[in-house]
């Protein structure tokens, strides 16, 4: 019996060490991670304070490149790192909140000059489009965009605002929702009358539809269980009718034309799924097994690690596993971060054809002249490291 017992005791402390030793394995790659992404965020390249660098590629020209100092990655990093921020090492955590407290220090130059609680792509002190354009930017004032949803709900929930400044942008959101004053004139037949929220918060811009903004803002409402209105209805009705009829797959440049790529679309509905208590969202919930089907479609066909990452993100979302003997899906432990930080995958992409009307739109959208990608390794490096959570998660 002494025997059993010792053997027992011996097999007890080889799996103790053993889960010890990849515990801290894992802990030394999430640490890594995290100090290249602030050293990125800290490199002296002429951004505002505490933005993360990011690139703007003309489509049409790759070798055209220009530095582009907007809100939008910075927000998203900020709002990743805080998701698992509970999860990390007390020394980790405190990387990531010097991290987010280094990128707050800007965000008020993209805020709404008239003193809405709006934000906007570029910054609001000097109006810009397209910086660093040379001739372009002869238009920055006659021709600067208005605030945007996407970058709204970014900030906000970046900044963990409080629930009363979230209602009350959500109220906001209510007069820019398609049928309020003006109806859209690009979009799929199905949705011409449906009263989904516009991309863009100024009232001379026309309505447009972007079915991953919409995921962005949805989630926005869930995680702070925000009051349902017709307007979040039917958002996710022209979400969840668009992967009835596989138009995030087929027509990704039509229905998402400011993220125009079938993985990135995923991993915003992926995202959604995530966002607060679901609630509200059952119809999309039914459409996980779809979903997941079409993720690992995708990946068997993925040559960039970047794509490679939002889809393995979004299909354990979506119900899939991380058996690779399973599902022959590649690891995370196989991608090299530095393949991701070099990445040219465009998670985001401006679209200049995306508000024109539908006769035009639709061709127009798919040409490389009409387009500029937008590349952030750090983003790209804060992608992989909320994949390695989400695969190996070192809290559970």
């Amino acid at each position: 019996m002494k025997i059993v017992h010792l053997i027992l005791f011996v097999v007890f402390c080889a799996f103790v060490l053993r889960v010890n030793a990849q515990t801290s394995k894992d802990t030394i790659w999430s640490y890594q991670l995290l100090t290249k992404i602030q050293s990125l965020q800290q490199a002296n390249t002429g951004f505002p304070p505490g933005i993360f660098p990011s690139t703007r590629v003309y489509a049409y020209n790759k070798n055209n490149i220009k530095n582009d100092p907007n809100v939008f990655y910075t927000g998203l990093i900020v709002r990743t790192l805080k998701k698992y921020q509970k999860y990390c090492t007390p020394f980790q955590q405190g990387i990531i909140n010097q991290i987010a407290k280094d990128a707050m220090v800007s965000t008020a130059l993209f805020k709404n000059r008239q003193g809405r609680d709006t934000y906007n792509f570029w910054r609001t002190d000097t109006p810009q489009i397209f910086p660093n354009a040379g001739w372009l930017n002869t238009f920055d004032k006659s021709q600067s965009l208005p605030d945007d949803f996407d970058d709204t709900v970014i900030l906000l929930w970046a900044q963990e605002v409080a629930r009363e400044r979230a209602a009350a942008i959500h109220d906001t959101m209510q007069l820019f929702a398609n049928t309020k004053g003006k109806t859209v004139k690009n979009t799929l037949k199905a949705f011409e009358t449906l009263p989904a929220y516009s991309t863009w918060f100024g009232k001379k811009m026309p309505i447009d539809f972007d079915m991953a903004v919409l995921c962005n803002v949805l989630s926005f409402v869930n995680a702070y269980n925000l009051k349902w209105t017709s307007s979040d209805t039917a958002s996710l009705q022209l979400i969840t009718t668009a992967i009835q009829n596989n138009w995030h797959i087929g027509k990704a440049n039509f229905i998402a034309p400011h993220y125009a790529k079938p993985a990135v679309i995923l991993y915003h509905i992926a995202r959604l799924l995530d966002a607060g208590k679901q609630q509200n969202i059952e119809a999309l919930m039914a459409l996980k097994p779809s979903l997941l089907h079409s993720a690992d479609s995708l990946l068997a066909k993925s040559v960039d690690p970047l794509e490679t990452v939002l889809l393995q993100s979004a299909r354990l979302h979506f119900g899939g596993t991380n058996n690779v003997d399973a599902s022959n899906i590649v690891t995370t432990q196989t991608i090299d971060p530095a393949a991701i930080e070099q990445s040219t995958y465009p998670f985001f992409i401006a679209n200049m054809a995306s508000m024109l009307p539908s006769p035009l739109k639709r061709p127009l959208s798919k040409l490389a002249f009409a387009k500029f990608e937008y590349r952030c390794p750090a983003y790209n490096l804060a992608l992989l490291w909320e994949n390695k959570h989400l695969c190996v998660p070192l809290h559970k």
